[in-house]
């Protein structure tokens, strides 16, 4: 909770923040007075019901509407300012890991590197949510419990009073009794429930191997059925639904003795404490509303005991989640702070790779060291290993940072690029094309008609899903658009030929180098066309292994946590 804290300093240092928690721990502790109070009413119309008090048992019909009222008042209120810091707090998280994860090709370095944290999108969506979720109803929960128990604790205290067992007073003894009462019951749930547990792991492991032999099954229904495997096939998925059914039996065994303790107990909770001050009512030491009042309170105690029983799931699925934000908090930083031996200046009019060695983050080199000039204007062919081109162009725009030698470029410096399969969001169309804007509609409109896509010049303000509304050559005139209103120093193209044929590749490559005269381009092998200048990169031979990077993330072990979780009987999600 510490660290995820610390993360969220900035959020937990606005003044409405600290407003938010301070209204949810309020009313709260109102949920608690509430409790109290409803105690005390109970009581009241009990002891009108035994005194025959008519006038009495009004008042405490009157006062019955006011406390519902109240009830329900302060339990809306402390749900929504509960959600409320909830949704503020999980913003604030993920606003932080979007503005640092989808920034600079962080998100795509981090895809690059071999122990990088797994499912950044399930950990910003899902992990978050729970981290955020269970830690406001974890504080929240544990500080309504707290205050329930202080006061309950007190209440049946007084009531109690002071009995004899084997000759010594014991005073309080109801307290006492709750409290063997909840840890009774926590043991026992332990015992009956880690076998279900185990029972539940069983049968999702029988019904995925189920699935996966169905999905076998499909996925090699051609071949099946040219060797008349069917009856191999049943067989296998008979044996493997027999399996199921023992699991689902064990599951089902467990699931009646935890179902029968737990009904026990909800069924014993109101009647016990009633059996053990019944004594004192017929002594004339309580009333008939005291020993409702003790009824209750015990309920209330006991519920405020079991704190830890309850939360036992939540307790291990926090931190789980919260470790799974972290390590991508950590990964995301040091994928921007990684040492890079790969060195980028922008400086002097020429593309200047000086001992460039392209390295795999593992420290392997992709190619021969590059050592090369190109002026500004030029229209180079890059030829050579596909992984070691595609280094290349990622190191060019800045992305690859694995390698070693000195990368130059022009200064200023914009570097546009045209992959084989160009990014089209689904946006405004003019915002596509220009996505930092500040290129005129006309400008727009012409760069359309000029790639061959005059059609869609009417369509600038439509937002449509364009992956899936243009085919693939029009998807790549579309890129073609984007990278001429971009105007780069440096234009990248990867390998378009298997999209577009030679003419048109050709007459839109002759548009690029008119528009941007200053430009370097470098392009892939494309067909039949030939550039004036070529660069190849030639394979790696002995060269010694650069520094592996990786991103190291958090590890904490919570198995005593978990191993109390699995003993309660909640199951694995």
């Amino acid at each position: 909770m510490r660290v995820l804290l610390a993360i969220s300093a900035h959020w937990l240092g606005r003044w409405r923040t600290r407003l938010a928690i301070l209204l949810m721990l309020s009313l709260t502790a109102m949920q608690v007075v509430m409790a109290v109070a409803f105690n005390l009413w109970n009581a009241a119309l009990f002891d009108a019901l035994e005194r025959r008090d008519v006038a009495a048992l009004w008042h405490a019909v009157g006062l019955f509407a006011l406390l519902i009222f109240a009830i329900l008042l302060t339990n809306a209120a402390q749900l929504a300012a509960k959600r409320g810091l909830v949704l503020s707090w999980r913003r604030a998280l993920t606003e932080r890991l979007l503005a640092t994860w989808l920034a600079e090709g962080r998100h795509w370095r981090l895809g690059q590197i071999a122990d990088g944290p797994d499912n950044p999108d399930g950990r910003i969506a899902e992990d978050i949510r729970v981290a955020t979720e269970h830690g406001v109803e974890l504080v929240s929960s544990i500080f309504y419990s707290s205050g329930l128990l202080a006061a309950f604790v007190g209440i049946l205290w007084s009531l109690s009073g002071m009995v004899e067992i084997l000759g010594i007073p014991v005073p309080g003894h109801i307290v006492w009794l709750a409290v063997l009462y909840a840890a009774g019951g926590a043991l026992a749930a332990f015992a009956l429930g880690r076998p279900l547990t185990l029972a539940t792991e069983a049968r999702q492991h029988a019904e995925a191997d189920l699935r996966y032999a169905l999905a076998q099954a499909r996925g090699h229904d051609e071949g099946m059925a040219l060797a008349r495997g069917e009856q191999v096939a049943r067989g296998g998925l008979a044996e493997r639904f027999e399996t199921l059914a023992r699991t689902w039996h064990r599951q089902t065994s467990g699931l009646r003795n935890l179902m029968g303790f737990q009904s026990a107990c909800v069924t014993v909770s109101p009647i016990f404490p009633l059996l053990v001050a019944a004594p004192r009512y017929l002594a004339g030491h309580l009333t008939l509303g005291g020993l409702t009042q003790t009824a209750q309170g015990f309920q209330q105690a006991v519920a405020a005991l079991s704190w830890p029983v309850e939360n036992t799931a939540r307790l291990a699925e926090w931190p789980a989640s919260a470790e799974r934000v972290l390590a991508l908090v950590d990964a995301v930083d040091q994928a921007e702070g990684q040492p890079a031996g790969l060195e980028l200046r922008t400086e002097g009019e020429a593309l200047v790779l000086a001992g460039v060695t392209l390295r795999l983050p593992d420290g392997s080199a992709l190619a021969a060291p590059i050592d090369t000039s190109i002026p500004r204007g030029a229209l180079v062919e890059v030829s050579g290993h596909a992984r070691g081109v595609e280094a290349l162009y990622l190191a060019i725009a800045g992305l690859w940072r694995w390698g070693d030698g000195v990368l130059s470029m022009p200064s200023p410096l914009r570097v546009a690029a045209l992959p084989r399969r160009p990014w089209l969001p689904a946006v405004a169309l003019s915002r596509l094309l220009t996505p930092t804007g500040g290129a005129p509609r006309e400008a727009l409109v012409a760069t359309l008609e000029g790639v061959g896509l005059a059609p869609l010049a009417t369509q600038l303000d439509e937002t449509t899903d364009w992956e899936n509304a243009l085919n693939e050559p029009d998807r790549m005139r579309l890129g073609f658009a984007r990278l001429l209103l971009a105007r780069p120093d440096v234009a990248l193209i990867a390998d378009v030929a298997s999209v577009l044929d030679e003419g048109e590749l050709r007459r839109l490559i002759g548009i690029l180098t008119r528009a941007i005269p200053h430009a370097i381009v470098l392009a892939t092998e494309n067909g039949g066309l030939h550039f004036p200048a070529r660069l190849e990169l030639k394979p790696a031979v002995d060269i010694p292994r650069g520094p592996a990077a990786r991103a190291t993330a958090r590890q904490r072990d919570f198995r005593l946590v978990d191993w109390l979780r699995r003993g309660f009987g909640h199951r694995e999600n």
